[in-house]
C-alpha cells in the first residue's frame, strides 16, 4: 500500500472533498478556458446567485454548489491546501463522516447567510465551509471546557478573526460569507461532536443547537424568496 493510499484511507472526507475541489476547477477551466472566471460561466457552473433562486426556488440546490466553485486561481489555491492541510487535523478529531457533515452544512449555512443578506450577490468558494470546519473546532473546547480542546480551540479562533480582519482589506471577498459559515460551524460542533467528547456534551445542547440550525436557516431560505 502507497503512503497516498494509507493517508486518503486515514483522511478519506477531506482528500474527497479535496478531489470534488479540484475536479470542479480543472472543469471551469476545460469549458471556458481564459473566460472561466466571467460571471456567466461561474453563474453556470453553480455559483451563488440570489434572484435566480427567488425567481427559480426549484434552484435551491445554488446553496449547495457554490462550495466547490472558485473565482480565481489565487481564490482556489488558498482554499485547495486549507482543506488539505488544516482539514486533516480537524477530520482526525471528529471522525470523517461527522468532519463531512460539518463542512457541507457550514458552507450550506454561509451560503444561506450570504442570500439573505445579499441576495443580489454572486459568490463561490470553499471559504464557508473552511470557516465552519475552523469554528467548530474553536466551539468544542468552549462546549467541554476540556484543557486540551480548549487551547486548540483558542488557536482555531484566533485564526478566525485573523482572516475576518484581512478579509476587511479584500475587496470582493464575501465576508458574510465566511461569518455565515463560521455560525454554521459554532452550531453544528455539539451535535456532529467527536465521540470522545459525547458524553461531555448534554442531549439537550445538541439538540438545541441543531435545532437553531435548522430553523434560522429555513427562515433566512423563506423570508428572502417570499421578498
Amino acid at each position: 500500500m502507497t503512503n497516498f493510499q494509507k493517508e486518503f484511507r486515514r483522511y478519506p472526507a477531506t482528500y474527497s472533498l479535496a478531489a470534488i475541489t479540484l475536479g470542479v476547477w480543472l472543469s471551469q477551466f476545460l469549458a471556458n478556458g481564459a473566460q472561466a472566471t466571467d460571471f456567466i460561466n461561474l453563474f453556470h457552473f453553480g455559483a451563488l446567485f440570489g434572484p435566480d433562486i427567488i425567481e427559480h426556488p426549484s434552484h435551491i440546490w445554488r446553496l449547495v454548489t457554490p462550495i466547490f466553485v472558485h473565482i480565481g486561481w489565487e481564490h482556489f489555491l488558498l482554499n485547495f491546501f486549507s482543506l488539505i492541510f488544516i482539514g486533516r487535523q480537524i477530520e482526525g478529531v471528529f471522525s470523517s463522516r461527522r468532519f463531512f457533515a460539518i463542512y457541507l452544512l457550514s458552507g450550506i449555512y454561509g451560503n444561506i447567510l450570504t442570500f439573505f443578506i445579499h441576495p443580489d450577490t454572486l459568490s463561490a468558494g470553499a471559504s464557508t465551509s473552511l470557516f465552519g470546519i475552523f469554528a467548530a473546532m474553536a466551539m468544542l473546547g468552549y462546549l467541554t471546557k476540556n484543557p486540551s480542546f480548549q487551547a486548540v480551540g483558542k488557536q482555531f479562533a484566533i485564526l478566525i478573526i485573523a482572516n475576518l480582519a484581512i478579509n476587511l482589506f479584500q475587496p470582493g471577498v464575501s465576508m458574510i460569507g465566511h461569518i455565515g459559515g463560521a455560525l454554521g460551524g459554532v452550531l453544528l460542533a455539539a451535535p456532529f461532536a467527536p465521540k470522545i467528547l459525547q458524553s461531555k456534551i448534554s442531549e439537550t445542547q445538541k439538540i438545541t443547537f441543531f435545532a437553531i440550525y435548522l430553523v434560522s436557516a429555513v427562515l433566512m431560505v423563506v423570508l428572502t424568496i417570499m421578498g
